[in-house]
């Protein structure tokens, strides 16, 4: 609807896991390279967490995208995996790589899918198994993750968990020591800077077809790299406020700029100014807490 006004072909801000859009952070770029290294190497389990919005699920997207290309490689990915019997997370499991069965008990099912394993590992192939949202994965379920990851040779692993989570599922890991000395690789996603909201913004913005500038700022913390030239769209301080409102969840920016540029639409005001940020601001609060409960503040 604001499209044509901030001179863009389509939207910027949404929230879907589009890979064109995923905005790759120093730090987000880290929590995919330990992944991808837990992949490569066949370390059988690898754990990322974050708060919600920060980039798990694109990141996880990205990668199946990827793995799904390697022919050395076999992936499945679970969205969600909440099912509480061991039995039925197993199935989900193995009709996720494919892997056909009647039976209906675990063990059963445990030696098919072993079977399996093994002969995807003999004909040169390694399972990659993605789980998201882990933190609603079952207790007894994680003790289950622990039993697939005991499938392997001497040297080999034949199956790697990569699991992206929120971060209290630190809280079911209390009584998993088994899980968690299995645990190869970790990373973590925070909530962007400000200077890496800037630039998600401003990749944003260009995917969808604005042009976007660059300049140099005295002082700045990128030194004498060039930052982005948003004037056109949002002041200097209507940024201030965005990221004070947001504290730099990519999401939560997403979802109010897209409100807030409707807002500037509506009113024929480019560039946003705090004012504007402020007025949106008091609509949005009427369904949803804002600010959002985080800590970081631009200065």
């Amino acid at each position: 609807m604001y499209e044509s006004y901030f001179g863009l072909k389509e939207m910027p801000f949404t929230v879907m896991p589009d890979p064109r859009y995923a905005f790759r952070s120093l730090g987000h770029k880290l929590a995919e390279g330990r992944m991808r290294f837990a992949a490569d190497y066949k370390s059988g389990l690898a754990v990322l967490t974050g708060p919600v919005g920060c980039g798990k699920t694109t990141i996880a997207n990205l990668l199946v995208a990827d793995w799904s290309d390697d022919p050395g490689k076999a992936v499945a990915y679970l969205p969600v995996a909440d099912d509480r019997g061991r039995a039925a997370f197993l199935k989900r499991i193995m009709d996720g790589f494919g892997v056909e069965s009647t039976a209906r008990n675990y063990g059963d099912n445990r030696r098919l899918f072993e079977r399996y394993l093994l002969d995807l590992h003999k004909s040169g192939r390694h399972a990659i198994l993605v789980l998201d949202e882990g933190q609603k994965i079952h207790p007894d379920n994680i003790d289950t993750l622990v039993d697939l990851t005991n499938f392997q040779t001497a040297t080999e692993k034949f199956i790697t968990v990569i699991l992206f989570a929120q971060d209290n599922f630190a809280n079911k890991l209390r009584t998993k020591e088994a899980f968690t000395s299995r645990i190869a690789h970790t990373g973590h996603l925070d909530p962007l800077s400000f200077d890496d909201m800037l630039g998600m913004i401003a990749h944003r913005l260009r995917i969808g077809g604005a042009k976007v500038g660059e300049k140099k700022v005295s002082g700045s913390k990128a030194g004498d790299d060039p930052v982005p030239d948003l004037s056109p769209f949002l002041t200097a301080e209507a940024l201030v406020e965005v990221y004070n409102i947001t504290k730099g969840v990519p999401r939560d920016v997403c979802i109010f700029l897209s409100a807030l540029f409707l807002d500037a639409y509506v009113s024929d005001q480019k560039p946003v100014t705090p004012e504007m940020v402020r007025a949106t601001l008091d609509d949005m609060k009427r369904l949803k807490k804002w600010p959002v409960p985080q800590t970081k503040e631009a200065k």
